[in-house]
């Protein structure tokens, strides 16, 4: 499953806006990024997309509390997304969507009476049943789609979180997005249980660890760390000293996103079965090989720059027929962007509109410095430098003319002198 494009109405901060998920070939997998300033609906874009994925069911079992999702003033609100399913992995109940073709999965939010209420609309599907039959159905083959909320942690989850995560169905692979008190905890349970049951050489089990661990010592945790193994106590990591040390010790931006990437496998494991699912390229990197939908909020969160730069990269190889959609605060973080997919929301109430930038614009981007891509139109900052620097250089400038006049005085030439660290 891959999505098309997206068009939200009166939800949020958005009264209207319409996104093409889609590269510009055609294509679906890959690195997609949404910029924008804090505010500006980054998050709400990404939670409408898994709510209309899901359906209106589960979007109750995410939402206890309605308000607030339709626009102010308004009565209602539609969250529409185009969906391509994938004509191998994702089919109905009875078998279908063998054929290459999308749908529209559809939902509205209404005011009915004195509260709000959320179900199925009728858009752009044209009382087509996609929705009905593949994704928003219970136990449909396929249809893989994960979300993650900025607060990937291990530990720490709430009762009502943590049994959030564990009903049966699909709304725990987004319940982080939408639960901050949700946490990834799980996926360290599944591998001690992957453990254990490989002691028991049970042959699944055992190629499911094997083929995680693969993946996760193919340089995803850098400077020399790596995994060293399991027991029932949980991980244990390696760092380039020869020290071992309990994931528990690690830092958060090691937990964090080494908790991402488990429970992304882990989940794969459960759609796809272990059998086949990872292979060994050209380079002797291994790679998942199945389609789906990965979206993560602020990926660049706990992550140092130079792990920023790479986890794009990392994760399109290691996963190459995923569609990740991501957000971020971070140029690095669209460095990895392919397809031209590089959009940006602009704060409501200015009448600007999303855009996904132009050819030109992206290439600047992928190509660019840092300081460059910050005020590209991915970020639209007026300037890269701080404060400070841009007054010392008008300061610096206003100095300098007087100097060239002939009319500065020896306290400003003191100044002068000082400002030349900015400019220079």
């Amino acid at each position: 499953m891959y999505i098309e494009r997206v068009s939200l109405k009166n939800i949020k901060g958005f009264d209207e806006i319409e996104l093409d998920f889609s590269g510009t070939d055609g294509g679906h997998s890959g690195w997609a990024v949404i910029t924008g300033d804090n505010g500006s609906g980054k998050t709400a874009l990404i939670k409408s997309i898994c709510m209309a994925v899901l359906g209106p069911d589960d979007s109750r079992v995410l939402l206890t509390d309605l308000r607030g999702w339709v626009s102010d003033g308004q009565d209602s609100g539609s969250i529409s997304v185009e969906v391509k399913p994938d004509h191998e992995f994702d089919r109905t109940a009875k078998g279908g969507f063998r054929v290459k073709s999308t749908f529209w999965a559809e939902i509205e939010f209404a005011r009915e009476g004195g509260s709000w209420s959320v179900s199925s609309a009728d858009i752009n599907r044209n009382k087509k049943k996609g929705a009905f039959n593949g994704p928003w159905s219970v136990g449909t083959p396929g249809w893989f789609l994960l979300g993650y909320g900025p607060f990937r942690r291990l530990y720490g989850s709430s009762p009502d979180a943590q049994r959030l995560m564990v009903i049966p169905g699909r709304v725990p692979r987004v319940a982080t997005l939408f639960k901050e008190d949700a946490t990834l905890g799980e996926c360290e349970q599944w591998v001690k249980q992957l453990n254990y049951k490989k002691l028991e050489e049970q042959e699944s089990e055992k190629i499911a660890l094997e083929s995680l661990l693969n993946i996760l010592n193919d340089d995803f945790l850098r400077q020399g760390v790596s995994v060293n193994g399991v027991n029932s106590e949980g991980l244990w990591l390696k760092d380039s000293a020869g020290r071992t040390m309990p994931l528990s010790d690690m830092s958060e931006g090691y937990r964090s996103a080494l908790a991402m990437l488990i429970d992304i496998f882990r989940h794969m494991v459960d759609v796809y079965g272990a059998v086949e699912l990872v292979a060994r390229d050209d380079e002797g990197h291994f790679y998942v090989n199945r389609p789906g939908v990965v979206v993560i909020d602020e990926i660049d969160s706990h992550l140092h720059p130079a792990w920023q730069r790479e986890i794009g990269f990392w994760l399109k190889r290691h996963f190459p027929l995923i569609q990740f959609i991501v957000t971020t605060h971070s140029p690095l973080i669209c460095q990895a962007a392919d397809r031209g997919r590089i959009f940006h929301l602009p704060q409501p109430g200015t009448g600007a509109r999303a855009f996904r930038l132009t050819e030109q614009d992206f290439n600047s981007v992928i190509a660019g410095k840092p300081d460059q891509i910050l005020i590209s139109p991915a970020f639209g900052l007026p300037y890269s430098r701080s404060p400070r620097a841009v007054q010392a250089n008008k300061a610096h400038a206003r100095l300098r003319a007087k100097q060239i006049a002939g009319k500065i005085s020896e306290s400003e030439e003191r100044e002068l002198e000082q400002l030349k660290l900015f400019v220079n």
